[in-house]
């Protein structure tokens, strides 16, 4: 067998290995908190006393989330097929970090009336995992590179962190959370510190 041929079969099986464990990870740890916290308490968030609760608004939280996932990846697959399991690898590594966390601090939230229930994934809040896979992408894409592109990402960025506390599907401090996770992995991912070791074995 070829060697590139060896080279993209090894890649390959690390990003699914990553990317499996990543979402095992995430739903155990949704389990964990569920039955070791069944009483959790709601926190009190300022964000909450100035805006509505609309739960509707979880359905742009949505549009924006997939129409900026479908941009996002369409850059990174037409500009940059090569280093896909780069991108994979450092997303499913941004969530096995969050799957941790989410146990820290495990808290409920008001989903009285929530238009979009989702039985996977429901019980960890911090960090938003929503927001960390959008800034994750909008840092690898990079304003640089593609700054029409990435000036759409904010602004779509910006729609999901409103529609998400008006639905309150996230706490306030869930998105910040989430933002500063994007960054520090993108920062030891791009700088090969941290997570040096393990992105060579995804570069090609």
């Amino acid at each position: 067998m070829p060697v590139a041929s060896r080279d993209l079969i090894r890649r390959t099986a690390v990003v699914s290995v990553m990317a499996a464990a990543a979402v095992i990870a995430t739903e155990a740890a949704s389990r964990v908190i569920a039955s070791r916290f069944p009483d959790r308490p709601a926190a009190p968030d300022l964000a909450y006393e100035v805006l509505p609760h609309v739960p509707a608004a979880s359905y742009l939280t949505l549009a924006a989330m997939v129409a900026l996932l479908l941009m996002l990846g369409a850059r990174l697959i037409r500009r940059h097929p090569a280093h896909i399991p780069e991108y994979v690898a450092s997303v499913a590594l941004m969530y096995l970090l969050r799957a941790a966390l989410t146990m820290l601090t495990p808290l409920a939230h008001d989903r009285a009336g929530s238009v979009l229930p989702f039985p996977l994934f429901e019980n960890g809040l911090f960090p938003s995992g929503h927001t960390a896979v959008v800034v994750l992408l909008l840092l690898l894409v990079g304003r640089r590179e593609a700054p029409r592109l990435h000036t759409t990402g904010v602004a779509l960025l910006g729609v999901m962190a409103i529609t998400m506390l008006v639905s309150r599907g996230h706490y306030s401090i869930d998105i910040a959370g989430g933002a500063l996770l994007a960054y520090f992995v993108w920062r030891e991912w791009s700088d090969e510190g941290l997570f040096g070791p393990l992105r060579a074995m995804v570069r090609p």
